[in-house]
């Protein structure tokens, strides 16, 4: 175990001090490959999506996180691609999301290896899932049947059960352009828009689902106007929605239509809500590994999204509020209990599938 713990910490170390900000995983990848390959395991590498398979027919477990980053953007109080270690703690831009769930993974794999298993695991460290479409989503394909599957984002070490979906829409407010000591001969494209807003803010979404809550519309972006004396004929308003199960995107789309004068354009309805179906092994599995974590819905995207049709549970070391932030940090002893816990909840989801 405490070879274990000296391994993971040292990968981790090793992953942030790799710069992989989303569209650059290329040398990310290329660590993580030598890296698994020196302890023995295959590795295929396709664009910068990385698969590891270890064992042979049978059921098929999925471990999968991404090895992309955001931007280090401003606050930092030392270089964010040198990680620190202060007492428990290390800080780094991506150690929390998601390179702390790649190293436990990793880890977990090389365990994995050494024991007999039931079926096959599969980890794939996959590329752009903070921005962009070249990773889990084309990937998936290529890693083939997939009976169950842990995502590793940071969820301190509690499965999340249930996972919103994103619909973003975007409003074009049709004006006519005038000058602004005339506005009585013009149509104010911004006028439009703001009441647009406003009559989709006063909106009441019902049912509530019974892990992530009410589905949420808000509006967070308006472009509009090209100069102060000018009165804006079009404007741009981007209306981000969290998805739940029980309201069809096709009757939310319908329902802003109708409520709006702008024209609605829909930008994105690429990303599901998901759910761990009840009863589902791999859930089983976590709550034998991890005795005192407790299931929630979960408000954040992942790449769970891609894996609508596989039962799954979203799973890892780390505290998702602290990602994106300047001087983000995890905590090294939850990443240290994170590596034996996915080896353990592949090995037993393997087990429940394996005998039916």
């Amino acid at each position: 175990m405490t070879n274990q713990m000296s391994r993971v910490r040292s990968l981790l170390r090793e992953l942030v001090a790799v710069p992989s900000v989303s569209g650059n995983e290329d040398e990310v990848v290329a660590f993580l490959a030598d890296w698994l390959r020196g302890h023995g395991l295959p590795v295929r590498v396709e664009d910068r999506n990385l698969e590891c398979r270890i064992g042979d027919g049978g059921p098929v477990v999925l471990l999968n996180s991404h090895t992309d980053v955001v931007p280090p953007g401003e606050g930092w109080q030392t270089d964010p691609f040198v990680p620190r270690i202060d007492d428990h703690r290390m800080v780094g831009r991506g150690c929390n999301d998601a390179k702390a769930s790649v190293a436990a993974m990793a880890v977990a794999m090389v365990a994995l290896s050494e024991r007999s298993l039931p079926g096959t695991v599969v980890f794939a460290a996959t590329c752009e899932e903070e921005r962009g479409r070249h990773g889990l989503e084309v990937f998936r394909p290529s890693l083939g049947r997939l009976d169950a599957a842990i995502v590793g984002e940071p969820t301190g070490l509690h499965p999340a059960v249930a996972q919103n979906g994103l619909l973003l829409l975007e409003l074009y407010p049709e004006g006519r352009a005038g000058h602004a000591a005339r506005p009585h001969l013009a149509v104010n494209a911004l006028d439009i828009a703001c009441r647009d807003v406003v009559a989709l803010h006063e909106l009441l979404w019902e049912p509530a689902d019974p892990d992530v809550g009410p589905m949420t519309l808000v509006c967070t972006q308006l472009d509009a106007g090209k100069a102060h004396n000018v009165i804006p004929e079009t404007a741009r308003v981007v209306v981000d929605i969290r998805t739940i199960p029980q309201i069809p995107p096709a009757d939310v789309i319908e329902r802003v239509r109708q409520t709006v004068r702008s024209r609605v354009h829909v930008r994105s309805n690429r990303l599901p809500p998901v759910r761990t179906p009840a009863g589902a092994a791999v859930l089983d599995a976590v709550q034998a590994a991890l005795p005192e974590a407790v299931p929630f819905g979960s408000p954040t995207l992942s790449d769970w999204a891609h894996l609508v049709d596989v039962p799954a549970v979203k799973l890892g070391p780390g505290l998702s509020e602290v990602s994106h932030t300047a001087n983000e940090w995890v905590d090294l002893r939850m990443v240290d209990q994170a590596a034996p816990a996915y080896a353990a909840i592949v090995e037993g989801t393997l087990e429940r599938l394996a005998a039916g």
